[in-house]
């Protein structure tokens, strides 16, 4: 229930929609006249399936009786991102339409934020878990791939998280941003990497920011919090 409390986060307007991600019929409906998704869905807690790990019943279920459904982090974000792209198509159609001043055949206009901000986690912070539909990481890194390489005319930015912490790292502390180099990618560098958390609420504060930083865009980051002493 909203309350005043909660007033400055603007919670009188949110809409909370129950969607299967793996429809692309319900991903289109969600993203009609959007501008911009924070794809943050995964069928993961931590790096091991939520059927195995919660013992719920759904996520089971569905795992046994549709294997070959499609994970969220692959088929899900393919859904989402060739829905987003084909609104911004239509929307773009009407412009031209309406406005001849709008012939570029872009998408992204110049004060626009950025269009898809994809939460994902560190290479380093996991190790290597097998599910039935192949390794964590790899999962992980081919939905990462699905976005820069698939849908060039959506601009973006890949966010690989720290570990979620929330007990021992404090809330609004410094968040640093390291750009992931080629190198980074295989998950074997240094043990130091593996022990960057980040508090919650700074992940959810760091999303927002990237949607409006230019410096962002195109670019795949590891994201924790700076601790201090």
């Amino acid at each position: 229930m909203y309350s005043d409390e909660m007033k400055d986060y603007n919670l009188q307007k949110l809409r909370v929609i129950d969607v299967e991600l793996l429809d692309p019929a319900q991903c289109k409906l969600i993203v009609e006249s959007i501008d911009s998704v924070v794809f943050c869905a995964t069928d993961f807690n931590n790096n091991a399936p939520r059927s195995v790990s919660s013992l719920n019943l759904a996520f089971l279920y569905r795992a046994v009786a549709s294997p070959d459904k499609g994970r969220v982090e692959i088929e899900g974000l393919t859904n989402i991102l060739g829905a987003l792209k084909q609104s911004k198509l239509n929307r773009k159609k009407v412009a031209m339409l309406t406005n001849e001043e709008s012939s570029s055949s872009a998408l992204q206009g110049p004060n626009d934020p950025i269009s898809v901000v994809l939460v994902s986690v560190s290479p380093n912070i996991f190790g290597e878990y097998e599910t039935p539909f192949g390794e964590f990481n790899a999962i992980k890194r081919e939905g990462e791939k699905i976005l820069s390489d698939n849908f060039p005319s959506l601009s973006y930015t890949i966010l690989q998280m720290g570990m979620y912490e929330d007990n021992f790292v404090g809330e609004s502390l410094d968040i640093l941003f390291e750009k992931v180099t080629k190198k980074d990618t295989d998950g074997t560098e240094n043990k130091e990497k593996r022990r960057r958390k980040i508090n919650r609420r700074d992940a959810a504060r760091a999303v927002s920011d990237a949607l409006l930083d230019d410096e962002l865009e195109g670019k795949t980051v590891e994201v924790w919090t700076a601790l201090r002493g």
